[in-house]
């Protein structure tokens, strides 16, 4: 069957997944589940004038391919359907019960609250709002009014709402603001190595977005912050935590790979930020996270031990999650605007770790040549994009 995408002169090949000819697909070794090897001469699948010929071997060994692929599709959506009929009636019952009251508690917290005219309302100093004023940004968003003041007054938090409603600024903002106010009452002032704050992001994509708003901030504010995440040299990094620093910006990996060396310390931290946590506490990044979080829990328990405060940031909140962040962060408060973005409980994500040196473009390539039935989202930089688009569709 072929569809022709209005607009455009290019014709999309849609081939089912238990009627594809085997002559049109040449055989490529199917990579392992957490590592997509990089460097196989393929060809993408959807091609309406290109043809290959395969030997009989070739032709055997991608027939297998391919029904590997069907059973492994048939085996998880027989998984999925016998979980849903072997639920206990019970405990779907009770698990429906705390839903709605979850959902009464949320809508009696939001009931009689309105949003903030200005910054102002919400607590920020003048410091602060030079910075605001910079930005461009007038009134706060709907997250920035409920979480602002609550981090202001050193509450736990977790920040949820859709993407783009300005979680980082929510979180940023209120911070410098503490950070500030420590120095002025504490005296305490800022070291080498010894931040006070850390951001921790699954992402150097994301790491580089969180740490331009806080290098904006920081001109008005006078706190200087440094980001370290994966993909970096090493060096470059190592020389700027051996300057005064604030706040550290970076992924956990990085992070706990400077601690482990020596160039960084946990004793200073007092504000931990773990942005897009649906996906820190994924499979991928819990162990990075509980091996931070230890320390600080441990010195946290002690007598005379200094506590932290920690803002959890999300755009989704699944029940898995959010009962996991409440076991780990006890008596956390929940801020959750009502554009929170409802995540499938049972949908499937793999991700895929490549180093620096390995070309991300031919991965992608090979993931959709395999995975042709799925849907796929994909992020990239603008410039890129369309070279994207153009060698997978």
């Amino acid at each position: 069957m072929h569809r022709t995408i209005a607009g455009t002169s290019r014709t999309l090949q849609i081939l089912s997944l238990t009627t594809l000819p085997t002559k049109h697909c040449a055989f490529v070794k199917l990579p392992v589940p957490t590592r997509v090897l990089v460097g196989f001469n393929f060809r993408p699948l959807c091609t309406a004038t290109t043809t290959t010929t395969t030997t009989e071997p070739e032709q055997l060994k991608h027939s297998i391919l391919l029904e590997r692929l069907r059973l492994r599709h048939l085996k998880d959506s027989t998984k999925t359907q016998q979980a849903k009929t072997t639920q206990n009636p019970t405990k779907l019952k009770a698990a429906a019960a705390v839903e709605n009251e979850r959902d009464d508690e949320f809508k009696k917290s939001r009931k009689g609250k309105k949003l903030a005219g200005s910054f102002v309302e919400l607590g920020l100093n003048e410091e602060v709002m030079g910075a605001v004023k910079e930005i461009g940004i007038e009134v706060p968003t709907e997250i920035q009014s409920s979480g602002i003041p609550a981090v202001l007054d050193r509450k736990s938090v977790v920040l949820g709402s859709h993407t783009g409603s300005g979680k980082t600024l929510a979180y940023m903002l209120p911070l410098v603001q503490l950070l500030r106010s420590d120095e002025a009452l504490l005296g305490v002032l800022m070291k080498p190595r010894r931040p006070r704050a850390v951001v921790l992001c699954p992402t150097r994509e994301l790491s580089e977005q969180v740490f331009r708003v806080a290098k904006s901030i920081g001109h008005h504010a006078r706190f200087r912050s440094t980001m370290v995440s994966g993909g970096g040299r090493l060096r470059p990094q190592e020389d700027s935590l051996n300057n005064p620093i604030d706040v550290v910006v970076g992924t956990p990996g990085r992070i706990l790979q400077h601690i482990e060396q020596g160039n960084m310390v946990y004793g200073d931290i007092r504000y931990l930020v773990l942005d897009e946590a649906d996906t820190m506490f994924d499979r991928g990044f819990g162990p990075d996270i509980h091996k931070f979080l230890g320390p600080l829990k441990n010195r946290a328990s002690k007598p005379d031990g200094q506590g932290f405060q920690t803002i959890l940031v999300t755009a989704t909140m699944t029940k898995a999650v959010q009962k996991m962040v409440d076991e780990e962060f006890e008596g956390i408060e929940h801020l959750c605007t009502s554009t929170l973005h409802k995540k499938i409980a049972s949908a499937r994500h793999d991700f895929i770790k490549l180093s620096g040196a390995e070309n991300k473009l031919e991965a992608l390539l090979q993931v959709d040549y395999f995975c042709y039935y799925y849907f796929f989202i994909i992020v990239t930089y603008a410039k890129s994009i369309s070279e994207v688009f153009l060698r997978v569709v």
